[in-house]
């Protein structure tokens, strides 16, 4: 079985190594502090899906999200949203500004970000991005 492939963007140094480590075990992952750098290796590392942090300065998580979803051939990359905002309006909108799963900061069990990812996975059409025509 391939294995897949997971683009985190996190700016808090100690989460992106928790989180690169964390998912490293069962993921090939690549990860970055920066939204600006992640969108530069972005199509060539081709992910099948993306963890962001939503509350990253100056650019965002869901801006970052934005940004890659405008290129052609990843619109419908599934995405989990990172954050330290539990309340259910929070969560409610980021599900709404289309991420499809969103996940609560700390993480204190690897296998329960692992269950979100997987399901992601699977549930999702395989997302294959853009053609190499």
């Amino acid at each position: 079985m391939e294995t897949k492939r997971l683009l985190l963007v996190e700016d808090d140094p100690d989460n992106l190594e928790l989180f690169t480590v964390m998912l490293g075990e069962k993921y090939e992952v690549l990860s970055y502090s920066s939204p600006a750098d992640a969108l530069m290796a972005f199509q060539v590392f081709k992910p099948d899906l993306l963890v962001l942090d939503v509350g990253m300065r100056p650019v965002s998580g869901l801006e970052c999200l934005d940004a890659i979803r405008a290129i052609p051939g990843y619109g419908s990359i599934p995405a989990i949203a990172l954050t330290g905002f539990a309340r259910a309006v929070e969560r409610n909108a980021f599900l709404t500004a289309c991420f499809q799963a969103v996940v609560t900061k700390p993480v204190f069990d690897q296998t329960d970000l692992e269950v979100v990812i997987d399901r992601l996975l699977k549930s999702t059409v395989p997302f294959a991005g853009p053609s190499s025509d």
